[in-house]
């Protein structure tokens, strides 16, 4: 090992359902220690990543370079958007986008221009081999393009979010759904007209929005795309991305694509983290989890415990872990439904789960994955082959529940009330994910092909080659 070795540095959203890709492949680099960790981001990353160096001591401990500017949940809360749940179809879609540009409008021309010198000045600093970025960082990228860094994309998300405007004969317009529609795959020809509607209302809203002033270094050639359709897909860089063209839909894959299976964290076992858990957890077990960001209505979470006893009455072998975060103890019509499960230890409720999902989910009692439709719990749930039912509540959370139908490995749970949850339809979902063979075997086939790689090594290997 060098005494003084190279610089890498990964540039990420401070966001976990970005930042935890690049937390993974960091931490690889930490591990094999052949080149020197940066990882620069906004204020809230500072806390992961000194976890993670108490995580995976190092004689080059990964370096934290702040971007002093606000992050994504700031610009949210800051515009009073919120989460941006959205109706599918039309209207609802429209609704989405307006909301991320709304919210995305909220920083200032002055907060971006700072941002784009500070990620200038960390690049210049550094002086890294190779910059591993987060395609939702257009800052980032933009001043990577500027100076021409030698770039490898770490995606999050599917090959479509990467490919989707390379593929053949426009087929964006009228064959893959419009993300955030909830159209089925392959569009049906009645939704053809619809998601061209979208597609394009989508690019003229985003391409005329204002941009925000541009540094004074910057010519005109090199403005920025606006969030989030900068397209951060080029012939120049490598792409990695965590799923195999077999957990997406039917796509032309460019060859400098690379599918690296799951991107997931080194993480420890349920049982070193929770062993009160661990010990309750002798059963299979249906596990709901929406998100860290979902704080479901009162209303809302009425209809899931009532979805919840129809299931168990039906399937007395079964067990419920729900992550809920709604003061349900509080809500005497809440108790009144599920109290005599809580009681006869049938269903565990908990604000938080200590472990990471992924520990739960790899005991092998879980019998159902119950979630909104990230990538991560999508990547998650096919790591270990766990059925999924998906409760989609905004724009890519809906084209996960559209993919794991089209593969057979899972169902939409809320079709017809989404973003909101309806008992009857839960529960129907649920029974159909539990009772049919065939999702339960397609499962298992995309668990046997995760099994062929481990996504964050092959992610390091592919990155430490091109680096060279």
């Amino acid at each position: 090992m060098s005494s003084n070795p190279p610089n890498i540095l990964f540039l990420t959203n401070s966001e976990l359902g970005q930042g935890n890709v690049s937390l993974a492949v960091a931490e690889e680099f930490l591990v094999h220690g052949e080149f020197h960790v940066h990882i620069a981001s906004f204020k809230p990353l500072a806390a992961s990543v000194e976890e993670l160096n108490r995580r995976c001591p190092s004689i080059h401990p990964a370096l934290f370079h702040e971007i002093d500017s606000p992050c994504m949940e700031d610009l949210a809360i800051r515009s009073h958007v919120g989460l941006i749940h959205h109706r599918p179809g039309i209207i609802g879609t429209a609704e989405g986008f307006q909301k991320v540009n709304r919210a995305m409008s909220s920083w200032k021309p002055s907060e971006y221009t700072r941002a784009y010198q500070r990620c200038l000045d960390i690049l210049k600093m550094i002086q890294p081999v190779v910059v591993v970025l987060d395609p939702l960082l257009h800052v980032g990228l933009d001043a990577c393009q500027h100076l021409t860094s030698r770039l490898v994309v770490l995606w999050p998300v599917p090959p479509k979010d990467i490919v989707i405007l390379n593929q053949p004969n426009a087929r964006v317009l009228w064959h893959y759904p419009m993300m955030g529609s909830g159209y089925s795959y392959p569009l049906p020809w009645t939704s053809i007209l619809p998601n061209m509607y979208l597609v394009l209302r989508a690019a003229i809203s985003m391409s005329t929005r204002n941009p925000p002033e541009r540094p004074s270094s910057m010519n005109k050639d090199e403005g920025k795309s606006p969030f989030p359709l900068k397209n951060a897909y080029s012939k120049e860089s490598l792409h990695l991305t965590p799923a195999f063209p077999q957990m997406d839909f039917p796509l032309h894959i460019p060859s400098n694509v690379i599918s690296c299976g799951p991107i997931l964290r080194r993480h420890p076992s349920l049982s070193e983290v929770d062993p009160e858990m661990q010990a309750w957890l002798t059963q299979k077990t249906i596990l709901i989890s929406l998100g860290s960001h979902v704080r479901p209505s009162e209303t809302v979470a009425l209809e899931m415990a009532k979805a919840i006893r129809v299931v168990l009455n039906k399937n007395t072998q079964l067990r419920v872990l729900w992550k809920l975060r709604y003061d349900w103890q509080e809500s005497a019509a809440f108790r009144k439904v599920l109290e005599s499960f809580i009681h006869d230890g049938s269903v565990m409720i908990v604000p938080w789960i200590q472990a990471e999902i992924i520990s739960v989910l790899e005991t092998g009692k879980i019998a159902v994955y119950v979630h909104h439709g990230g990538a991560n719990s999508y990547f998650e749930a096919c790591k270990v082959g766990a059925p999924q039912v998906i409760l989609p509540q905004w724009l890519d959370t809906y084209d996960c529940a559209t993919r794991v139908e089209w593969l057979g490995i899972g169902v939409h749970g809320s079709r017809k009330s989404a973003p909101g949850i309806e008992a009857t339809e839960f529960a129907t979902a649920m029974d159909k994910v539990i009772c049919d063979e065939k999702i339960h075997f397609k499962s298992a086939a995309i668990r046997d092909l995760c099994k062929t790689t481990e996504g964050r090594i092959l992610a390091h290997d592919k990155i430490a080659e091109f680096a060279r």
